[in-house]
């Protein structure tokens, strides 16, 4: 093993999680970079495409140019090149991690080969997305019928509030604990089950540190992603301002909405430091649980 690779099987706490995760991504950053670019930067791109004439249509939509039809293809082509980037993401950011853990030489890893595991893993990534997405959904509409009832949302609807905070505290909760699951499946090579189970197991009695973890991250990442926003942002609110003097959309703010929005869509990158952290607290949480690291350190002596 290379002794300059940074150890992923040993335990660290919240802050050194967090350092382990920039340090890998400050050490990787041209290799996994180029990865990211050009195997999820196309869609990324087409989310930026899709999104610009999203909200071009949403400052145009009360004018005859822009009908129902046309409003709902946009927003679905917009929504479904959102999903497989974030699919891509996964795929491109653990595959190479998962290429980086086997590597015992000290050859830069190549975007080929990336590529083959991305080939290799995003079925599986699709599955697990798919499952836990609709788990969510059943969840989330079990939950919030009944309180419909309760709440008799028709003659209180303010009551929408409480009502929402409800509903989110178990899907909320359901999602922290499968935190790992993604990791987990395809560093593991398990099927959906058990990564669930093994998410679950490993989570337990983890839970606000996870839920902490990514809190933090999450912030982290919005305030680097909204630097990439501020071009969105003053156009959105030049056109808003123009729309009130009853200017609609015309050519050259259609083109200013797609390339402000493609800037904005790169914000995605930033969604890699969320699924490194993970990985480092993968490894830290089955070391604390199992200390398989240690085991295979005392093995090898």
């Amino acid at each position: 093993m290379n002794p300059s690779k940074i150890e992923f099987q040993r335990y660290r706490d919240f802050g050194q999680i967090i350092n382990a995760t920039f340090e890998f991504l400050r050490e990787n950053f041209r290799q996994l970079g180029k990865s990211i670019v050009f195997i999820v930067g196309p869609f990324i791109l087409l989310t930026g495409i899709f999104g610009g004439f999203y909200q071009k249509n949403i400052f145009s939509f009360t004018s005859t140019t822009t009908s129902l039809s046309d409003f709902g293809i946009v927003t679905l082509l917009y929504i479904l090149s959102i999903f497989i980037s974030i699919l891509t993401m996964i795929s491109v950011v653990y595959s190479y991690i998962l290429i980086y853990l086997k590597r015992t030489d000290d050859l830069v890893i190549e975007i080929d080969e990336v590529w083959n595991g991305v080939k290799s893993n995003i079925l599986k990534v699709l599955g697990i997305t798919l499952s836990v997405g609709l788990l969510l959904g059943i969840l989330f509409i079990i939950i919030l019928l009944p309180l419909i009832f309760i709440f008799n949302l028709q003659d209180n609807p303010f009551a929408i509030f409480p009502l929402v905070f409800l509903v989110m505290i178990p899907i909320v909760y359901l999602g922290n604990k499968l935190t790992v699951i993604y990791f987990a499946s395809l560093y593991e090579e398990i099927g959906l089950i058990e990564a669930m189970k093994r998410s679950f197991f490993l989570i337990k009695n983890k839970w606000w540190f996870t839920f902490g973890l990514i809190f933090v991250l999450s912030i982290i990442q919005g305030f680097m992603g909204f630097l990439f926003q501020i071009p969105q942002y003053i156009a959105m609110f030049t056109v808003a301002f123009n729309s009130m003097d009853g200017n609609g959309v015309d050519g050259l703010t259609e083109i200013i909405f797609i390339v402000t929005s493609i800037i904005a869509a790169f914000n995605f990158i930033f969604y890699s430091i969320s699924l490194v952290a993970i990985a480092f607290h993968y490894f830290s949480l089955v070391e604390q649980k199992e200390a398989k690291g240690l085991l295979e350190k005392i093995d090898s002596i």
